[in-house]
């Protein structure tokens, strides 16, 4: 969802003593990431942020050379730190919409939504912050009813289980009173029957006469 911006941090021209280990470890990463060398770029820039882990710029980098090696969720928190550590607002708004990019391609649509909004905070301008937020809400939205109909479909199946039982139920009530009313028709047979042949036996008994 959306592109990601790709801002390779520059080194300023002057140096501060402190920071030079991992500065100059960026510019290597730098001419590697030039050459498309995207994980070696990503080892130089990790070695940077692990010598100073207040350096935004090595972060950012970091998270564009882990996005290009298809490394999403590290690239998300590596722009998460670059976010964070920087003061200047529109790194800070590249960072956190670069962040939004990645959560959305990890179908993390809520933390996305959020990082979106933060970067249109910084940078209220930005179209391309702007419409991927607009693709993410109505990617959840989406989500949203597709959640609600399979609740529903499995609140109806419910409902027919416990129909079904009640039927058979139903049913087996209904077989029983059948079979008790044949099994009464049957003996009342059986009791005319007796009794038309006692009618029978009666009728075709002569009387004896005395000889």
């Amino acid at each position: 969802m959306g592109k990601i911006v790709f801002i390779i941090m520059l080194l300023p021209v002057t140096l501060i003593a402190k920071g030079q280990d991992d500065q100059s470890l960026v510019a290597k990463g730098n001419e590697l990431y030039k050459k498309q060398q995207f994980e070696k770029a990503a080892e130089e820039y990790q070695k940077a942020a692990d010598l100073n882990a207040k350096n935004a710029k090595a972060q950012y980098n970091l998270g564009d050379a882990l996005y290009k090696s298809k490394k999403s969720e590290a690239a998300e928190k590596a722009f998460g730190e670059a976010a964070a550590n920087t003061k200047d607002e529109v790194a800070k708004s590249k960072a956190l919409y670069n962040r939004g990019v990645t959560l959305s391609n990890q179908k993390k649509l809520l933390e996305s939504i959020e990082a979106y909004k933060e970067s249109l905070l910084l940078n209220s301008t930005d179209q391309e912050a702007r419409e991927n937020l607009q693709k993410a809400l109505n990617e959840l939205k989406k989500q949203s009813q597709q959640n609600q109909q399979k609740q529903e479909n499995k609140k109806q199946d419910k409902q027919q289980n416990q129909k079904q039982p009640e039927q058979q139920k139903n049913n087996s009530k209904l077989n029983e009173k059948q079979v008790e009313q044949m099994l009464s028709a049957l003996r009342k047979d059986e009791k005319k029957l007796q009794q038309d042949l006692q009618k029978k036996n009666n009728t075709g008994r002569s009387n004896s006469k005395d000889w």
